[in-house]
């Protein structure tokens, strides 16, 4: 198990084959989860027949004086394959094989080359990496015709295109992932990457060897690596619900991976929200890790990347509409002075006044609250702002109690930090102390960090710490069924083409 491990790694993830298999926080047991049946009103991409124009069409000057006659009759039949594909895949494969210089991929005179066995064995590992290896059978019906025939040859067309557009499939599920996080909830919200399919079908036919091209796709990370052998030591344990368990979370983190970057930087935050957990790495290696505070169930905090810019001493806080709305109001109609007596500054159109003389039946839009700057602040002495749709950042907190919890959701979406000043100091590359001395002054101001770093508002399950265990988390928001039963009905439409 191990040589073979070290081996897929090599195909797959290049330099980390030497990563050591990871601990495990528990072991578990179970060979596959139950297989999941298809709840789910995920809308999947619609799949449309591939329609090949060959440019061959008479006899060629490869058939007439030889050494290609046969792959120019493959091609020719390739006019007649019956194989569905979405629509990007399909118009990949209409332009390659319809294009004058075409040329087959994986069949020759004598049937399926080496190459067609690699790629062959690659569809067949999927499961290893969170994939479903049904959802890239390629049928090999030539077998059952004799060489020569003209049956065989429309089989081994049939064949040829049938594989270009499985492995096709294969490349890009590894690549960005099979569903597209931004059709489950508004909680995600990811630019997905594209595959460049055209250019990826000319690379197939050139490569001598299919491990170059898929190395390329592959999550390049080692957290990527670490969750591929928690995998595959879950699956060759004994079964237990539990590991059931275990097994769909591994799978959600994988897939998951595919929505982020290939290659995480040397420098990044990682915040994982089951995990209540804020990490900073610094030469692609843990520095700093913290408790963290997120949202409420219904004020959840998003998935997604941004990039961290500034860091605001002191800041005030502008009370957001939903917050009066809900919270304030109810207040303010027990005791008019609430806002007065706990420091916030009412504003009306632009001008102040108390907020026991605001009309506050007229539109929240004309009416403005903020807490000034201040320990009592809600957002403590500091906040980290990456800007992003969602108006989340990282901030200080005075309710300090709160990191003592296990499941620390209190927020309004917004991530509190329980160390906000080491985070602040390691995103602007400086001290502790310097970032109490810009506090101590009081007075509000922003700095911009020297270099601008990525920030990953991220939300696994299963999840590899540094110390190359992976641990497991409660599914506290709900997203890993959806996602499953996402999965589920992608691998349901597939079937069905």
């Amino acid at each position: 198990m191990a040589q073979r491990l070290a081996l897929t790694l090599l195909l797959f993830v290049g330099a980390l084959a030497a990563t050591p298999y990871a601990a495990h926080a528990a072991p578990p047991a179970a060979p596959l989860a139950p297989q999941l049946e298809h709840t789910s009103d995920y809308r999947t991409p619609v799949a449309r027949q591939v329609h090949i124009v060959p440019s061959i069409s008479g006899p060629s000057l490869l058939m007439l004086f030889g050494g290609g006659g046969s792959q120019a009759k493959i091609l020719r039949e390739m006019g007649s394959v019956s194989i569905f594909a979405t629509d990007d895949i399909a118009r990949a494969i209409e332009g390659f094989y319809g294009q004058p210089k075409a040329k087959t991929i994986w069949v020759d005179a004598g049937g399926p080359t080496s190459k067609a066995i690699q790629a062959l064995s690659f569809l067949k590992q999927a499961d290893d990496w969170g994939l479903n290896a049904g959802d890239y059978t390629v049928r090999q019906a030539y077998t059952q015709f004799p060489r020569g025939s003209t049956e065989r040859t429309q089989a081994l067309a049939q064949f040829e295109a049938s594989l270009s557009a499985k492995f096709l499939m294969f490349l890009q599920d590894n690549y960005r992932g099979r569903i597209d996080p931004n059709a489950l909830s508004h909680y995600y919200d990811f630019k997905r990457k594209s595959l460049d399919l055209v250019a990826t079908l000319n690379e197939l036919g050139l490569a001598p060897n299919l491990s170059l091209v898929v190395k390329r796709v592959v999550p390049d990370n080692e957290k990527f690596a670490q969750l591929a052998i928690e995998l595959q030591f879950l699956r060759s344990s004994s079964a237990s619900s539990k590991t059931f368990a275990d097994i769909n979370k591994v799978v959600v983190a994988m897939e998951e991976l595919r929505w982020l970057p290939r290659e995480f930087p040397d420098r990044y935050v990682f915040i994982n929200q089951p995990a209540y957990m804020a990490y900073y790495h610094e030469n692609g290696q843990l520095a700093l890790s913290m408790k963290a505070v997120i949202g409420q169930q219904d004020h959840q905090t998003n998935f997604f990347n941004a990039t961290i810019k500034t860091v605001e001493f002191n800041p005030d806080w502008g009370v957001p509409q939903s917050i009066i709305q809900n919270e304030m109001l109810p207040k303010l109609r027990r005791d008019p002075n609430y806002l007065d007596r706990e420091g916030y500054k009412v504003s009306v159109k632009g001008k102040m006044m108390p907020s026991a003389k605001v009309d506050w039946s007229q539109p929240l839009d004309n009416i403005s609250v903020v807490q000034p700057p201040g320990p009592e602040n809600a957002l403590g002495r500091l906040k980290i702002l990456f800007p992003n749709p969602h108006a989340i950042y990282m901030h200080d907190t005075p309710a300090r109690g709160k990191f003592a919890s296990q499941d620390r959701m209190f927020s309004h979406g917004c991530i509190r930090l329980q160390n906000p000043q080491a985070m602040a100091a390691a995103v602007l590359k400086t001290s502790v102390d310097f970032v109490d001395g810009q506090i101590a002054d009081g007075a509000k101001k922003e700095m911009p960090v020297p270099e601008e770093l990525p920030v990953y508002v991220a939300y696994f399950t299963a999840w590899p710490t540094a110390d190359g265990i992976v641990h497991y988390y409660d599914d506290i928001y709900g997203r890993d069924a959806e996602t499953l039963n996402a999965i589920a009905a992608i691998t349901a439409s597939r079937s069905n083409t």
